[in-house]
């Protein structure tokens, strides 16, 4: 057997994520019902034949909302952290080689200003002043997610500078973009994965909370955080309204902590030889 398959956290996390991404590959095929018809004969039926989780206010499939809200998950957390990815590590990576002059302290100050709000409330700014919807909260946190990758970049890339083969590679007449590229980037990229990761579920997180707040995905388009603003009225009538999307969201966000602990540890050497 694969020896990452016998770390727990990473079989678990792994197991646990092909079945939310299922869940949305699914959903662009094929779903139970339509998760944005409204069929008010049939509103808050419990968990049935017909409606595998039941039916919300409005009489719409619940099953199929979270099908549909895994697939909007998934897009949102994607993008954000490929926004931050892209140029949180481009950032960081060149602060570091420019250490200690006006680049890297332009970045790194403009960095620690954005990180100074807490990540919901500039999302909030952002889309108060953009309006609601789901580009602008995916555009909101992937601004968030730029300091987090480029400090961990950074440091990265300073330990990485601190080796001998880098300097070898200097007096032979690389550039900094070659060097860049050819040393720095690869050995950066298991710890970039891992944060990733770990702000994969950040940002689904996130966006659910956006969508609570009325602020995400608008309707008609299915998110779990919508619905669970939609639930508190019926929580002691109807109460699968709310523990659909609330497991939804749990087993999501777990899957992908967990995923980030077991790349780590798979991927860091010194907790190999342990």
């Amino acid at each position: 057997m694969n020896p990452a398959w016998r770390h727990p956290s990473f079989g678990v996390g792994a197991v646990l994520m092909a079945l939310v991404v299922g869940a949305a590959l699914l959903s662009l095929v094929w779903t139970p019902h339509d998760p944005t018809v409204m069929r008010i004969m049939a509103r808050l039926r419990p968990p049935s034949a017909e409606h595998w989780l039941g039916t919300d206010q409005f009489g719409r499939d619940i099953a199929s909302m979270v099908l549909v809200g895994a697939r909007n998950a998934l897009l949102v957390g994607l993008v954000a952290v490929g926004i931050g990815l892209v140029f949180g590590v481009a950032l960081g990576m060149l602060a570091a080689l420019y250490r200690g002059r006006l680049l890297d302290e332009a970045v790194m100050r403009g960095l620690d200003f954005v990180f100074a709000f807490p990540a919901v409330l500039t999302a909030i700014l952002i889309l108060t002043w953009f309006g609601p919807g789901l580009v602008n909260a995916v555009i909101a946190i992937g601004i968030f997610n730029i300091p987090v990758f480029a400090r961990q970049a950074r440091g990265a890339t300073l330990q990485v500078l601190a080796q001998d083969y880098i300097r070898a590679a200097r007096l032979a007449g690389l550039s900094r973009m070659a060097v860049m590229l050819r040393h720095i980037l690869p050995n950066i990229t298991g710890l970039m994965i891992v944060q990733g990761s770990t702000q994969f579920a950040f940002a689904i997180l996130a966006e659910a909370s956006l969508s609570y707040l009325g602020i995400g995905t608008q309707p008609p388009n299915p998110s779990w955080g919508r619905m669970l603003n939609d639930a508190q009225t019926y929580l002691g009538t109807a109460p699968h309204l709310a523990i659909v999307p609330g497991i939804a969201i749990a087993i999501t966000v777990l899957a992908f902590n967990l995923l980030g602990d077991g790349l780590r540890d798979l991927l860091d050497p010194r907790m190999k030889e342990r």
